[in-house]
């Protein structure tokens, strides 16, 4: 069952006049799949305060890297994990398989 996510554009920082220059604009897309996940499986993370941790399938070929920002059910979530692209370097056995990407994002305060 698909599910539409937004990926937040990045900043665009500041111009030499102090003013800010518009970021680049935010893309939604479908991923196959959004699952919540154990704080334990997150190794780098200091386990204080409370965190929301989910991990998202979506297709191959998708762009995200930490620190990207996304919403995911209407929450914005901040990438934690490089995402990992199943299909790169691979040769399909048969022509209709699609490996996926994969990443972790997490949200909260503390």
């Amino acid at each position: 069952m698909a599910e539409l996510i937004t990926i937040l554009g990045a900043a665009g920082g500041v111009d030499d006049d102090g003013y800010p220059i518009p970021g680049a604009a935010a893309q939604e897309v479908s991923v196959k799949t959004v699952q919540p996940i154990g704080l334990e499986e997150l190794s780098d993370d200091d386990r204080q305060g409370v965190k929301d941790a989910l991990r998202v399938w979506g297709s191959s070929g998708l762009k995200v890297s930490p620190g990207d920002h996304v919403t995911v059910r209407g929450l914005k979530y901040r990438v934690v994990k490089t995402a990992w692209d199943w299909s790169k370097n691979r040769r399909p056995v048969l022509s209709r398989h699609r490996p996926g990407v994969v990443f972790d994002c997490v949200r909260g305060a503390g």
